[in-house]
């Protein structure tokens, strides 16, 4: 499965895999925000939502300004 992780394709062997599974394949902690094809999913849902074959991963950092 290839996927559009912020921007940059990445190739996994699995045809499926869920936000949370590729969180942790990715090596991504806490405070991060997820949008899966232009829509943001809410932490209690990685678990559950599938990411499959050509879908775009934004996989977002809090910037701190002021």
């Amino acid at each position: 499965m290839k996927i559009s992780v912020n921007g940059e394709i990445k190739e996994f062997n699995e045809e499926s895999l869920t936000i949370d599974k590729i969180l942790d394949i990715l090596e991504y902690k806490t405070g991060i925000a997820v949008a899966l094809n232009e829509t943001f999913i809410i932490k209690t849902k990685y678990r559950d939502t599938v990411v499959k074959d050509g879908d775009r991963l934004d996989i977002l950092s809090p910037i701190q300004g002021g």
